[in-house]
């Protein structure tokens, strides 16, 4: 139970540090001139889709049994990797 525990404090700070990184994101985007920030705010909602769909894994990781939670485990280490992914992307792109 410790070792589930310690998994799921790593993917809260994860989040919390995607988080952040959006919110920066659209700080950016909010400055960028007319013809960036289209695309700008086009990579923040991407973004925002692929977070929120780790969000839905997140909490339900944090609902399963013990039984289940492998499984589940699975599914959300997926979503957290096209998470980091675009984030990667997307800094990239607008560096």
């Amino acid at each position: 139970m410790e070792k589930r525990s310690l998994y799921m404090d790593k993917i809260d700070a994860k989040l919390t540090q995607y988080n952040a990184k959006l919110a920066m994101m659209k700080g950016k985007a909010a400055e960028a001139q007319a013809d960036m920030k289209l695309e700008y705010l086009d990579q923040v909602a991407n973004l925002e889709k692929k977070r929120d769909a780790f969000n839905k894994r997140n909490a339900q990781l944090k609902e399963t049994s013990e039984q289940g939670w492998d499984n589940i485990k699975v599914g959300t280490e997926e979503a957290l990797k096209e998470l980091e992914v675009a984030f990667d992307k997307a800094v990239a792109r607008f560096k």
